[in-house]
């Protein structure tokens, strides 16, 4: 699908598959620029790094800023509706709004690196009206460092194959495992990550209010003073 893209489109068109991820549109991300970096590394189309970076890191920037005006101008009732496409579910975005409570500017770089979660992000960022000065900065280094992150592992990828075509006997072994290593880390990483999060939104989300621990303790004043 990617030579398809990019023999048609060219870089426009990874600039608007990237983007596509946002808005309802299910292409794999990470899988998408993995090819890439191995399509780049095999000199077949004369790809450059620098317009590749360009095209990918602004496709998926775009898209999550479609996203966060989605969420700020439309509001929480249209993406609850819509939102179950790409499996934005009201519990997820109460507990993403917790997260951005306390944890804003981290729950922004972190989500780029969790497949859904970077999906869902940028339309809580908007509903919870995160300043854009905060939000197109972060959002930009974040996603060139996601972008860069597997297209350059798609390089890696590539030389070792071609390592392991030339000296399979010596290499084939070794790079076996070095692959499953990475995939195996990346999967474990990738679960951490989310694990985290998860149990970040849950305590914070738990937690009662002040105000509402005050209103609770009146009541039970109340219930006392009633009961004498």
């Amino acid at each position: 699908m990617i030579s398809h893209i990019l023999q048609t489109y060219g870089y426009f068109g990874l600039f608007i598959a990237l983007a596509l991820e946002y808005v309802f549109v299910p292409v794999p991300g990470e899988t998408t620029l993995t090819a890439i970096g191995i399509l780049w590394q095999s000199h077949k189309y004369g790809l450059r790094l620098f317009w590749l970076l360009l095209a990918t890191t602004g496709g998926t920037f775009t898209g999550s800023l479609v996203a966060y005006l989605i969420g700020r101008l439309v509001g929480r009732p249209f993406v609850e509706r819509f939102g179950r496409l790409i499996r934005l579910t009201p519990d997820r975005i109460d507990r993403a709004e917790t997260l951005f409570h306390k944890y804003t500017v981290p729950t922004l770089v972190v989500s780029r690196f969790i497949a859904v979660v970077r999906i869902l992000v940028p339309y809580i960022a908007g509903i919870n009206r995160v300043p854009l000065w905060v939000f197109v900065p972060v959002m930009l280094v974040s996603s060139l460092a996601w972008t860069a992150t597997f297209i350059l592992a798609g390089t890696a990828i590539e030389r070792a194959w071609h390592q392991v075509l030339h000296h399979w006997r010596q290499e084939l072994a070794p790079a076996v495992i070095i692959v499953c290593a990475l995939a195996v880390g990346y999967y474990y990483f990738h679960r951490w990550l989310h694990h985290r999060i998860e149990k970040a939104s849950a305590s914070e989300g738990t937690a009662i209010p002040p105000e509402q621990a005050e209103e609770n303790a009146a009541e039970e004043a109340e219930d006392e003073a009633a009961r004498r």
